[in-house]
């Protein structure tokens, strides 16, 4: 059975995700127009076939045995302004939605430059940093669900709480969004972006590959402090290490699996919960077949 001329059996998920982890797809599919987008997920309906979005990959723990099913990669990318509004497709990194608001001098959306990952993800896990998250600046989404039928909701339909939203365990896909800054200067919005970006830098390993936070931070304290304070920093199971540069971050040395990280993670919740009464959240979607 053919999904689509461009799909691929058995693709291993390493090759698409910032952790370099991830067994094989059933069927993956790469699109980079919104009319591949919808036909495909029409086509995956039609044979009774659950689709899981990839975007870029990032904020994913995907499992050694990978994904049944179709992996759609969306790959379409596209971003226009109109006035302080910024649409994009939901393809599109959030790095360059920042850059083409900083280029028109709108101001207010720099920190998405240092969020890896792509618009229908942002919208998806309510993606934020420095202060500002996705549900403070999204004017509005356009939905899609697996008949292909779309429609619209304003951001206080998204049911968005700290790195979530009602579309997280829905199979409605987000086909494009709006972002709202302000009117501002240009050469301040670049060199803000620059200041967020190397601040980044400094703080989280970004040498090697990672998923970005690992959990989210628990009302009043940070995930990071209450995992070094563990004396978890630098601990490793398999190829899968709690980064000595960031304890809420577990980097990927070079060969590890899915199962090492999952191992680590509930480590560093069993090592939390005994010393602090605190239950650690996973901000990273666990997703494929365990």
């Amino acid at each position: 059975m053919t999904i689509a001329p461009f799909g691929i059996r058995g693709e291993p998920l390493a090759a698409h995700t910032s952790l370099h982890i991830g067994g094989p797809a059933d069927f993956f599919v790469r699109v980079t127009t919104e009319t591949d987008l919808v036909g495909t997920i029409r086509v995956a309906r039609q044979h009774e076939l659950p689709v899981f979005m990839l975007g870029g990959g990032t904020n994913l723990l995907v499992s050694d045995k990978g994904i049944r099913g179709v992996v759609l990669q969306n790959a379409w990318r596209e971003a226009t302004v109109d006035g302080p509004i910024i649409e994009a497709s939901s393809g599109t990194a959030l790095a360059h939605v920042a850059a083409r608001a900083a280029q028109a001098g709108i101001e207010g959306l720099e920190w998405m430059a240092t969020v890896p990952g792509t618009v229908g993800g942002a919208v998806h896990g309510n993606a934020g940093a420095f202060g500002t998250e996705t549900a403070d600046v999204v004017v509005d989404a356009e939905l899609m669900d697996l008949n292909g039928d779309t429609w619209r909701s304003r951001v206080d339909e998204l049911g968005y709480a700290y790195r979530t939203s009602s579309l997280q365990g829905t199979p409605i896909v987000c086909v494009r969004a709006r972002f709202r800054g302000t009117l501002g200067d240009r050469a301040s919005a670049v060199r803000r972006i620059k200041e967020m970006a190397n601040e980044r830098t400094n703080k989280q390993p970004l040498a090697q590959p990672n998923t970005g936070s690992i959990f989210r931070n628990p009302p009043g304290d940070h995930a990071g402090r209450l995992i070094e304070a563990s004396g978890l920093k630098g601990r490793s199971i398999g190829g899968a290490r709690v980064s000595e540069k960031h304890a809420n971050f577990i980097v990927n040395t070079g060969t590890a699996k899915a199962a090492d990280v999952k191992a680590l993670m509930e480590l560093c919740q069993s090592e939390v919960q005994e010393r602090f009464g605190v239950r650690l959240v996973p901000e990273v979607e666990v997703v494929g077949e365990w």
